[in-house]
């Protein structure tokens, strides 16, 4: 293998796919990053045996060739090499060469047909959608997926595909977040669990430019590619809670309030409250919604944020974290908080959108 690489492209390269290098894998392959040289493009292979990044670099390939090297530590050292380009070079044991001016580093590496071949993903269902929407629904959900492995089907997103649009539910039991977005073309319809690390890595992937993704979905296994990209997962194998029995239908109490005051709000108030349960209270009567906490250590927090409201008063109480990730990810000027009692769940939609919807648990008082 013999081969030239612009330094930039190859370290944007190689940390895109050693992200999903585990610091202590279970074999010592797995620490490396497959490279292969082939015709006018350098391409880079890496997994954990349950996600996959393959990921292709425009090159001038002199020698074609395989082998696989220690992902970190040469994502270290391109970094610090000088120079715009890279010369790459391999020998028979397995050793590459890296020149750029006046250093030259010589790797050890392992041969590529110990590398692990990633699962064919046998073509069930095929949908196409817009890299910016998947990351955006990414972003939007990914804060409610459960980090509780005994609850493994909640470790991940839910997404639903039917006609022209896909749909995606996140729950950790206290809370979830609920997203709906147009696909530009789908071959059947059905659904998937997706696994938390594939979801980060899939926003890194996708997030940027306009390239549409193409979601391939066989048996136990995605794969979403654009362009040069290719990220294959496992799926998480079993039965998503029926989340639009979740979701409450009929919320006599609609609270208008400023996101941006309310975030504000609750940042300030979450300073103060108890560190076990973050519980902030919200106190709703006409025209004003009163946030308080307090904490034996601290003290307290009270402030007033006008909202538009007509109703009877009702005090609840959610944990403050949970209120600010929504709000975080609420994109409209105003949100609308719709409650009924004290101990059933809130909904939070922003303005003018329908195809978010967030709800939260809230504590009991």
């Amino acid at each position: 293998m013999e081969l030239k690489i612009g330094r930039k492209e190859f370290v944007e390269a190689l940390e895109t796919v050693s992200s999903v290098v585990s610091s202590r894998p279970t074999l010592p392959i797995l620490g490396n990053v497959l490279i292969e040289a082939r015709k006018k493009e350098v391409v880079l292979t890496a997994t954990d045996l349950e996600v996959g990044i393959v990921l292709a670099v425009e090159a001038q390939v002199k020698g074609e060739g395989r082998l696989t090297i220690p992902a970190k530590k040469l994502l270290d050292v391109v970094r610090e090499m000088p120079g715009e380009s890279i010369e790459a070079e391999s020998d028979s044991a397995s050793r590459l060469l890296l020149k750029s001016g006046a250093v030259d580093i010589k790797l050890l590496g392992l041969a590529a047909d110990e590398f692990p071949a990633l699962p064919e993903v046998k073509k069930d269902a095929e949908i196409k959608v817009a890299g910016a929407t998947l990351a955006r629904m990414i972003r939007k959900t990914m804060y409610a997926v459960s980090a509780d492995e005994t609850r493994y089907v909640l470790n991940g997103a839910y997404l639903v595909w039917e006609k022209h649009e896909l749909k995606m539910v996140t729950t950790d039991g206290r809370r979830l977040a609920f997203i709906r977005a147009p696909i530009t073309a789908t071959s059947g319809k059905g659904e998937a669990i997706v696994p938390a690390k594939a979801l980060a890595e899939l926003t890194r992937l996708f997030a940027q430019g306009d390239r549409e993704v193409t979601v391939t979905l066989g048996e136990g296994y995605a794969r979403f590619s654009a362009g040069g990209a290719t990220l294959t997962t496992r799926l998480i194998d079993g039965n998503f809670p029926d989340y639009e029995q979740v979701i409450p239908k009929a919320q006599d109490k609609k609270v208008l309030v400023d996101t941006d005051l309310f975030l504000a709000g609750v940042k300030r108030s979450s300073i103060i409250a108890a560190d076990r349960s973050s519980s902030v209270r919200l106190d709703v009567k006409k025209g004003v919604l009163t946030l308080t906490a307090a904490s034996n250590e601290l003290g307290e927090a009270r402030e007033d944020v006008p909202i538009t409201y007509n109703g009877d008063s009702l005090s609840v109480a959610y944990n403050a974290r949970f209120l600010m990730d929504v709000l975080k990810q609420v994109e409209s000027k105003e949100v609308q908080l719709e409650l009924s009692t004290a101990l059933a769940p809130g909904v939070l939609r922003p303005v003018g959108d329908d195809t978010y919807i967030c709800v939260v648990m809230p504590i009991r008082i």
